[in-house]
């Protein structure tokens, strides 16, 4: 894993021979670090709980000559992750790197109106579902003796949001997941990281927006340019600028960092 200088002078990350699997992949930010992986030559487990999502992303890595599987996975059920990591590992050899990106928003609600349903659905998911990943995958990367775990986090773990409570708390869950998992393995040459996106013009932000206007009686796309003028860049990320940062973080420039919360949110936050 290196960066090549082409002819025209253009660098690119070379991940040949790297097998990665990304969960939440079917769509969004997910889709994203799938594609971006397979376009720098890696080979990619293209995992969601909609096998439908799954089985279209993973065709058009196929479809550009890469290697990929589809597979329906429910993070929060063990025997589905558990097959995911076998699957994986008798298609490609190895299981070099998980994007644990699988995530959720099922409400937008005041702490006080939020049912406890809606909580616990979030955390089982967003938290829960990187803890049942992770563990999962240690066992085959210390055998490997190297692996990359790259977690999901969020802008919203690291400050409060009106509304989105279970949100911001299972996304700061899942950064003190990270740091903990990081210090355990930090002598194992598996390095555990998570990104921490801030706003991302994906089809969940323009659901949120619309939510938003629901409740407030407001127009969604008035408020999505709020969002977007409150980014000190003045404008959202696209997905692409999250999954770059994941691909940096499995690749040998990122050999010295473990426990790391990065936040790639256009300098909207900066701690």
């Amino acid at each position: 894993m290196y960066f090549q200088t082409t002819l025209e002078g253009v660098k690119t990350m070379n991940m040949e021979g790297i097998n990665v699997v990304v969960t939440g992949g079917g769509s969004g930010i997910g889709e994203a670090i799938c594609i971006e992986f397979a376009n720098h030559g890696a080979n990619v487990a293209v995992c969601d709980i909609n096998p439908d999502a799954a089985e279209k992303v993973s065709k058009e890595i196929l479809n550009n000559s890469k290697k990929s599987i589809a597979l329906r996975v429910d993070v929060t059920k063990e025997n589905d992750v558990r097959a995911m990591v076998s699957e994986t590992v008798k298609e490609f050899g190895s299981l070099d790197v998980i994007c644990n990106n699988a995530g959720i928003i099922p409400s937008m609600n005041n702490i006080e109106d939020l049912s406890v349903e809606d909580w616990d659905k979030t955390f089982a998911v967003n938290a829960k579902g990187v803890f049942i990943c992770s563990k999962a995958v240690i066992p085959q990367m210390r055998k490997q003796g190297y692996g990359r775990i790259l977690n999901t986090a969020s802008q919203a773990g690291k400050s409060g949001i009106p509304t989105l409570g279970h949100y911001c708390a299972s996304k700061a869950a899942v950064i003190l997941l990270t740091k903990s998992l990081a210090l355990e393995l930090a002598t194992t040459n598996i390095h555990v990281n998570s990104v921490c996106p801030g706003s991302v013009d994906t089809p969940m932000t323009t659901l949120e927006s619309e939510i938003v206007a629901k409740m407030t009686g407001g127009q969604a796309e008035t408020i999505k340019q709020q969002w977007t003028d409150s980014v000190p860049m003045k404008k959202l990320a696209s997905p692409q600028d999250i999954a770059k940062v994941f691909l940096f973080l499995a690749s040998d420039y990122a050999d010295y960092m473990t426990g790391q919360a990065v936040n790639v949110s256009g300098g909207q936050e900066m701690h």
